[in-house]
């Protein structure tokens, strides 16, 4: 029975489970803000208003009037709610904690509130950042070009890479940047095709490696807060290494005779192609140091812009170091190919991974949204692209690259 049908319909259903997971955050969401209480063993909350910032020390919370209190609320915020309305509040539950010290109120934001209080030079700060990790990327994918035999211009890599993000949001069917910038990195250099290819390859590989790599140091140095993530996370990233050992190391490949297996399998001549180009890097030991400092420093600049997003929102509990943590593991996860961009995933994943780390659900979540609107925005700068000489042939090729994917993803 043909696949054909099947892998059409695998884009529409990578959007629908998008829109099934954000329609489900949104769902789970507290749009309204609400006061707090933490007890031994249980957490209460009921709706309501603060009054003045939420960010300070000591604020005002006006209960809703259809807030329902039962008798383990502590005595005060029942009086309030028979008579003004009025709570008066200290940051950490200071002044309520009971004589075990274990129980307190406090409040939190909703999403309304945390989007309208945001402070717009976080913006500004957090896209200077996102900028940087895209000049380290092209940076990277422009060096191992060069050890493929590939060489291009730095702005000619940073075109191309521009490109492949503006038609992985603008043309249905791509199913990553990469794509496109495969196609048209490989037309740029006919007689390297293998190379020029695997060059893309290793450039994804190497950066998500790395990523797997600062998640592990990350999830290790954080403590005991990530401690049921840091044996999968550990085991994951030791797997990926031995493979690369087994794939590049002269030995291993002869223990395990990989030349014999792929003169069996189809399309040899491709496959023995890209193995070459593959093992060819392999060859270029100190480059490829260097290709994982800047996949390490794009890393980095992406965590430095979430932070300064957080900061912006007013979340004051995370170091950066949990915000390393919470980035990597999020993009690891992200990166799975269930939906589009990762929507949907991620806002999930950091909203889980800030409440863990005992932050706002709310604030993780705003985090992650705005992460990806303001990477959205930079990649369709992309576009710009298309105005230039040649934007037209740019254009038509992306289009008959998303038709034949739709009809035979593996044509190409």
């Amino acid at each position: 029975m043909s696949e054909r049908p099947k892998n059409r319909w695998a884009g529409p259903l990578r959007v629908v489970f998008a829109l099934v997971l954000l329609a489900l955050v949104a769902w789970f969401l507290p749009w309204r803000d609400r006061l707090v209480w933490t007890a031994p063993g249980s957490a209460l909350q009921v709706a309501g208003e603060i009054e003045g910032d939420w960010r300070t020390d000591a604020i005002v919370f006006h209960l809703a009037p259809d807030a329902e209190l039962d008798a383990s609320w502590p005595e005060k915020v029942r009086a309030a709610k028979h008579g003004s309305g009025v709570v008066a509040l200290v940051r950490d539950g200071a002044a309520e904690q009971e004589p075990a010290g274990k129980a307190f109120l406090s409040w939190r934001p909703g999403m309304v509130r945390v989007f309208r209080e945001l402070d717009p030079r976080g913006l500004a700060l957090a896209m200077a950042m996102f900028v940087l990790a895209a000049v380290t990327s092209v940076t990277r994918w422009w060096r191992l070009l060069a050890i493929a035999g590939c060489p291009t211009t730095w702005f000619n890599a940073f075109r191309l890479t521009f490109l492949g993000f503006f038609f992985n949001l603008v043309v249905p069917g791509l199913t990553g940047g990469d794509v496109i910038k495969a196609v048209l990195v490989v037309r740029e250099h006919p007689k390297r095709r293998a190379d020029a290819l695997m060059s893309v390859i290793v450039d994804r590989g190497l950066g998500l490696l790395v990523l797997v790599g600062l998640a592990v140091a990350a999830v290790w140095l954080s403590g005991e807060r990530f401690h049921e993530l840091k044996v999968w996370v550990t085991l994951f990233f030791g797997a990926a290494l031995v493979g690369l050992f087994l794939v590049l190391h002269p030995l291993p490949r002869r223990l395990l005779r990989v030349e014999r297996i792929l003169e069996r399998l189809p399309q040899k001549e491709r496959l023995q192609a890209l193995d070459r180009a593959l093992r060819l890097y392999g060859e270029h030991p100190f480059e490829m140091l260097v290709a994982a400092a800047l996949s390490a420093g794009n890393h980095a600049f992406i965590a430095g812009g979430v932070f300064a997003l957080g900061k912006a929102f007013g979340e004051s509990q995370l170091t950066p170091l949990e915000y390393v943590a919470v980035v990597a593991l999020a993009n690891v996860i992200s990166s799975l190919p269930l939906a589009p961009g990762g929507w949907g995933l991620g806002e999930a994943t950091f909203g889980t991974l800030f409440h863990v780390l005992q932050a706002s659900t709310t604030l993780g979540i705003a985090v992650s949204l705005t992460y990806r609107l303001l990477v959205t925005a930079m990649n369709l700068a992309g576009g710009l692209f298309l105005l230039l000489p040649g934007g037209k042939n740019l254009r038509a090729e992306g289009e008959e690259l998303a038709a034949r994917q739709q009809d035979s993803p593996s044509a190409d």
